[in-house]
């Protein structure tokens, strides 16, 4: 009977690969998770807030 060797691939090769895979995957979600957020249409206020205060409500610091 002989032998059959399977030789193993390198852990390091394999490992970078699903790390490169892994990490284009976020930056592609985070690409579109801006660019759907970007799609949001919010309404904008259409009167201006103005607030005065008095000057009793100022505190002075020396």
């Amino acid at each position: 009977m002989q032998l059959r060797l399977h030789p193993r691939r390198g852990r390091g090769n394999f490992i970078s690969r699903t790390f490169i895979i892994k990490s284009i995957a976020v930056v592609f979600v985070l690409f579109l998770a801006i660019f759907l957020i970007d799609k949001i249409d919010m309404p904008a206020p259409n009167k201006l807030i103005k607030q005065e205060l008095s000057n009793d409500k100022l505190i002075t610091i020396k």
